[in-house]
């Protein structure tokens, strides 16, 4: 049991610690290769790495002018009897695991000076992951966590390692002055499986005031759960307490899928995609001239 135990620890804190949303922020690592992710062309790339040591509340963190998600994955109330029990460990060791790391998504939309105008663009995009720290919340990374005073155990240095791996398959898809595109991974709760899809975030920025609306909504994976009949407006400061969903079907060792999201993070209003920009809506290579069209059509959406 000495060489078993810290081996499903480090399963578990990967799979739950991980599944914070999706923040993301939400994202955990698939079994392999998602299929999605050669539909990217060189220009996609990574968000930007919130800097260890930053402390995440409940407003914008040091350094970014936007707190977009902090996500606080939890079993969702109700579903701990449901949750599977990993080879003969109690099914409440797990389910308390499930809280153990937070996840931050925040945006740094800054001033710049025009002639006599002042005009605001989006500067960055930031994903980080991160625990409580002498009851702080703190942006963690295996490499600097002691520095900023949390002393790792080897699990958790390993999870801290994977979480940030898997960071990278984030997905800035379109940066541009007022308008950005970030795909995370994310596994969801669909029908009575989990399986990993992708949550699409499209940040616009009003250039003359700053004011920053974040829309959401899910794109699916080969076999589907996409909803791109909807997307949903986020609250500023959205704190998401990402209730997670078992998949009863699971047993073993944890792995990726046991535990899923089942809806989008919180939000102050929905709507309708329409059925023409659906396509577009999904879609992963765009040119300026494509990019420029869907900023248009989605700043249509907003209330």
């Amino acid at each position: 049991m000495r060489v078993v135990r810290p081996v499903l620890w480090l399963l578990i804190f990967t799979t739950v610690g991980l599944l914070a949303v999706a923040g993301m922020a939400r994202w955990l690592r698939p079994s392999a290769t998602p299929a999605w992710a050669n539909d990217y062309d060189l220009s996609a790339r990574p968000p930007e790495t919130i800097e260890p040591g930053t402390e995440v509340d409940r407003g914008p963190p040091a350094g970014w002018s936007h707190l977009v998600i902090k996500s606080l994955p939890r079993v969702k109330p109700g579903e701990e009897s449901r949750v599977p029990t990993p080879l003969g460990f109690g099914r409440d060791l797990v389910v308390r695991q499930a809280a153990w790391m937070f996840t931050a998504f925040a945006a740094d939309v800054v001033p710049e000076r025009q002639g006599e105008h002042t005009r605001f663009r989006l500067r960055a995009i930031g994903l980080g992951l991160g625990a409580k720290v002498n009851g702080r919340d703190l942006v963690l990374t295996a490499a600097d966590a002691e520095r900023v005073g949390y002393k790792l155990n080897w699990i958790e240095k390993q999870t801290l390692e994977t979480g940030y791996r898997i960071q990278g398959q984030a997905r800035v898809v379109v940066h541009g002055p007022s308008f950005a595109i970030l795909d995370t991974p994310v596994t969801f709760h669909c029908g009575t499986k989990n399986r990993i899809i992708r949550y699409r975030y499209a940040l616009l920025v009003d250039a003359p005031t700053g004011t920053l609306d974040v829309l959401a909504w899910r794109l699916g994976d080969a076999e589907g759960c996409a909803d791109l009949s909807r997307a949903v407006l986020l609250h500023p400061n959205t704190i998401d307490e990402a209730e997670l969903l078992p998949d009863t079907s699971m047993s073993g060792i944890p792995n990726e899928f046991w535990f899923g999201v089942g809806n989008l993070p919180p939000h102050r209003s929905a709507v309708a995609i329409p059925t023409e920009l659906h396509d577009r809506a999904a879609q992963t290579k765009f040119t300026p001239e494509a990019a420029g069209e869907l900023e248009a059509a989605i700043r249509k959406l907003l209330p």
